[in-house]
């Protein structure tokens, strides 16, 4: 027990670490797959996977910016729990995402994307400088006022 938890740490750990590399950013994975026979074409099926991970990852960033609203609700009967609901949603708009990293990949005969999405806070990273940051955004709403 005690070597799960300390695996689980160092794997939170890691990912401080990989987020640490592009300063200024906070980024989010997104996993998608898609089942070949669903698409008309390879192309297709690629494509799908892609946008799929996208969307988890754009659904991960908002978590992080906003928060989750979570519902949670449980039915009992005779004093014995018959069913356990839980439900989460996030609702937020996201502006200025970047794609910091992607792969898409074939294996057993399933496409599988991870994509990694970023929003800049600042302009630190190379993959910022071009870009308008939240830092920006929020200095120039509050220039107006």
């Amino acid at each position: 027990m005690k070597v799960k938890c300390l695996l689980l740490l160092l794997a939170g750990f890691i990912g401080l670490a990989q987020a640490q590399d592009l300063p200024g950013v906070v980024t989010a994975q997104g996993f998608g797959t898609v089942d070949p026979a669903m698409a008309k074409t390879n192309a297709q099926a690629r494509m799908l996977a892609k946008r799929a991970a996208q969307l988890d990852a754009q659904r991960q960033l908002s978590e992080q910016v906003k928060g989750i609203e979570l519902r949670a609700g449980s039915t009992v009967e005779e004093y014995e729990v018959k069913s356990d609901i839980i439900a989460t949603r996030v609702k937020t708009w996201l502006q200025g995402t970047v794609v910091v990293d992607e792969k898409v990949y074939e294996q057993e005969g399933t496409w599988i994307a991870e994509v990694v999405l970023g929003i800049c806070l600042t302009n630190e990273a190379d993959i910022c400088k071009e870009r308008e940051s939240l830092e920006a955004i929020s200095n120039a709403a509050n220039s107006q006022y």
